[in-house]
């Protein structure tokens, strides 16, 4: 296959030597079946480190997605072009480099070159060594280095109970731990995860710390979280803090360290620096903080800091600190506050975290922390450019041509110059999450005022795919604050909205809690009812989408999670219930009708998918199911009736999306001719008779539901499916008209980009796009503007 050309483009104005990368690739069928033949090189035809694995194959066993790790060189701003190659010849020469691990039974023991870094496997401490340049850096205390402690602040230390390599290649080790924060007595308060990632040539590591709500205890009080490392530094220190004090600062100058000092976001543009005297400022802190002696430096840097506030970080005598969750009891805040300059209209302190955090049962919530180590003698100006690097990774970007000719992201169109109206258009639909703060960071959330302070209501649950529009327009466009907004709604999904465990609901576990819920978890404002998690909303293609571009894990469990729930969940017992009887009742006003499409529509579409990805088998026999279910509950004319009033049993089309896309990905993935007869029934009921006057789709099978419903965006991928199947000119007419009403009008929500580009392909092939073409702009004629000759 010909080299893929890649761009990367230093998003930060900082150097990056040797900087890790990890980039996940598509191929097309057939292309290639060995990820050692991945190669990659700069544009003068150097190679670079590499190291690949296959995350997906296709049916053939061929690759669909690898995953590659590199390391990259680039100065400030640069823009560099980088090409990789698959010689299916011969396999790329192994690679050296001194990445080491040593697993013992009681340590796991991971040298970097710069680092050597000894991880215990059980015990109070996970950080049992952390050595840079030969040099001892951790003091031999015994404090834990995570604690948590509830509302009458009992202490809980983070125990380690188990620590494995998970994964290992030259260039990148991670390290998965499982643990919980137990008391002295034995109470345990809350269950913890952690996965730490070591680089080969680099002095820095990084933490994604999560703590999971996994006790009996419908609630946790978690009054603080705190992250220390304490350091073995000698003589005079110096602490400096990352908090800007004008517009292009950088952080307050490193102190003599002969008192505390401290940093404390403790509201949305508000912060406080605490030391020789107390600054208040306005603005988000840059969240890091940083502890040297005469001959090694240290820094602690939190990814998203403000956006996941309240934070509080701290350099004292005993090293440094983050606090996850600050315990804020004791801290004044500000009484006055100076005028407000035209930056600062408007701005808001968010909701205020005031007091211990009231945790759900089955929630969890992950961070992201660096720990880097360093000669002494910076200023904040060159620890600020190191943090700020953590804070915008680089990310190596492909043409959105070829993520579309691969076809691992099933149809996709690429972004077209000549179109630039219409992606003009996208670009302004393609709205992201507005939630800030430590749990409403990355979800699509309603604020409202109560007395002086807001509170979280309404919240979306990032549903109907949310997060893998916002991933696609960012394939598409490359506009890289997408691929920011994208990773957080994927992390708040796998985190804040998924139910990690329930002691009296075990059957939620997996799935997500619905949508339009109040503060994420509640069915209404009084926030005691769980609303739950139901399979009538269930999406797992984000997730998938993130896990195949990024190689994180959790995404991929999060996804088998979600598709587990959605395989125990399922209403299979409806088949046994629609007997012949019932369905020649359906419109009797005494005739219960339990039946949602929803309900079973996306149980089979979230399995469907994730079967795609993996032909896992324990799914198949609850498709088959399904499939069973829809035949039986599908009427003469291919309408699958649901409750659409107190006595009307009818068609919603946005809700039959749900059916119509469970039963494509389902024959798809198995070639059922039985769901390809219902998918292609069902898909001509809604085009021939649950249109408007205009040929749009209506809302509703009633005279009073007779209007178009944008939500019926979900029915354009099988529109095109079934188009390319039958050639039937009605439903690509209907697929067109429905595309041109919610673009022309700007209807389009953001979660429904992705249908957009599953549909805009065909419209591309019929050239029913070039509606949307840019005329070519023609050359004025050159006037004269000075004296004549």
């Amino acid at each position: 296959m010909p080299d893929i050309n890649a761009i990367i483009h230093e998003p930060s104005g900082v150097p990056r030597n040797e900087w890790p990368l990890i980039l996940g690739l598509p191929f097309a069928a057939g292309v290639l079946r060995n990820p050692t033949q991945i190669a990659i090189s700069d544009g003068a035809e150097r190679p670079l480190p590499a190291s690949a694995k296959t995350l997906a194959t296709w049916p053939d066993g061929s690759i669909k997605w690898a995953l590659l790790d590199t390391q990259a060189s680039l100065g400030p701003m640069e823009r560099a072009t980088y090409h990789i190659h698959t010689d299916t010849q011969t396999a790329t020469a192994p690679l050296e480099t001194p990445l080491i691990s040593k697993s013992e039974e009681a340590t796991i023991e991971i040298g970097t070159g710069p680092l050597t870094v000894r991880l215990n496997r059980r015990g109070t401490k996970l950080f049992g060594a952390l050595d840079h340049a030969g040099r001892p850096l951790l003091t031999t205390n015994h404090t834990a280095d995570f604690i948590a402690a509830d509302e009458n602040n009992t202490h809980y230390p983070g125990l380690v109970e188990d620590a494995v390599v998970e994964e290992q290649n030259p260039l990148r080790i991670v390290v998965k731990v499982a643990g919980g924060f137990v008391a002295d007595d034995g109470t345990r308060l809350l269950g913890w995860q952690a996965r730490l990632y070591f680089f080969a040539n680099q002095p820095f590591f990084k933490i994604y710390h999560t703590f999971i709500h996994d006790q009996p205890a419908p609630y946790v009080q978690l009054n603080r979280l705190r992250f220390t490392l304490p350091l073995a530094l000698e003589g005079e220190r110096q602490a400096a803090l990352g908090a800007r004090q004008s517009t292009f600062a950088h952080g307050a100058e490193p102190q003599s360290q002969d008192q505390p000092h401290s940093l404390i976001q403790h509201g949305l543009n508000r912060y406080s620096l605490i030391g020789r005297e107390r600054i208040d400022g306005r603005g988000n802190a840059h969240g890091w903080v940083h502890l040297a002696d005469a001959t090694t430096g240290v820094t602690i840097k939190l990814r998203h800091p403000w956006q996941n506030y309240p934070k509080a970080y701290t350099a004292d005598h005993a090293g440094l600190s983050i606090d996850l969750y600050p315990d804020l009891s004791a801290f004044e805040r500000p009484m006055t506050e100076p005028g407000r300059r035209a930056t600062e209209i408007g701005q808001t302190e968010g909701v205020r975290y005031d007091g211990p955090l009231r945790i759900p049962q089955g929630m969890a919530k992950t961070h992201e922390i660096f720990v880097h180590c360093s000669p002494p003698g910076q200023d904040a100006r060159q620890i600020d450019a190191q943090c700020l690097a953590f804070e915008e990774p680089l990310l190596l970007q492909l043409p959105s041509e070829y993520y579309a000719t691969t076809g691992a992201l099933g149809p996709f169109h690429p972004f077209r110059e000549e179109h630039w109206p219409l992606e003009l258009k996208i670009r302004r639909f393609c709205q992201t999450p507005n939630g800030l703060g430590l749990i409403d960071y990355g979800d699509q959330v309603h604020y409202e005022p109560e007395g002086d302070t807001l509170k979280t209501r309404t919240s979306k649950n990032l549903a109907y795919e949310l997060p893998r529009s916002i991933l696609r327009q960012y394939l598409r466009s490359g506009e890289q604050t997408l691929f920011r907004d994208a990773e957080a709604a994927v992390s708040h999904l796998i985190d804040v909205d998924t139910v990690h465990f329930s002691s009296e609901h075990p059957e939620w576990v997996g799935g997500p809690h619905c949508p339009q819920s109040q503060n994420h978890h509640f069915a209404d404002t009084d926030e005691k009812d769980p609303i739950g998690a139901k399979t009538s909303h269930t999406w797992l293609g984000g997730l998938l989408d993130f896990y195949f571009l990024t190689g994180y894990r959790p995404a991929l469990e999060a996804a088998e999670a979600c598709a587990d729930f959605c395989r125990r969940q399922a209403p299979y017992a409806w088949k046994q219930q629609l007997t012949p009887e019932i369905c020649d009742r359906a419109l009797a006003t005494d005739q219960d009708w339990p039946f949602r499409t929803e309900v079973a529509g996306w149980a089979l579409n979230a399995m469907g998918t994730y079967y795609a990805a993996f032909r896992d088998e324990r799914f198949l026999r609850s498709m088959e199911a399904l499939v069973d279910l829809f035949e039986t509950w599908q009427d003469e004319e291919g309408r699958w009736r649901t409750q659409i009033g107190s006595f009307n049993r009818g068609a919603v089309p946005a809700l039959n999306a749900s059916v119509l896309q469970g039963l494509q990905h389902y024959y798809q993935g198995t070639g059922d001719i039985r769901a390809h007869r219902l998918l292609l029934r069902g898909t001509g009921f809604l085009v021939e008779k649950a249109r408007t006057r205009e040929g749009l789709f209506y809302r509703l099978e009633s005279p009073i539901g007779d209007e178009s419903d944008p939500a019926a965006a979900l029915l354009l991928e099988p529109l095109a499916f079934v188009y390319r199947e039958t050639g039937d000119a009605q439903i690509l007419e209907a697929g067109y008209r429905l595309f041109r009403d919610l673009v022309d009008t700007n209807q389009v929500a953001p979660y429904m980009l992705k249908d957009l580009f599953a549909f805009m392909p065909l419209l591309e092939e019929q050239g029913l796009l070039d509606a949307y073409r840019s005329p070519t702009p023609q050359q004025a004629p050159q006037t004269r503007t000075g004296p004549a000759a």
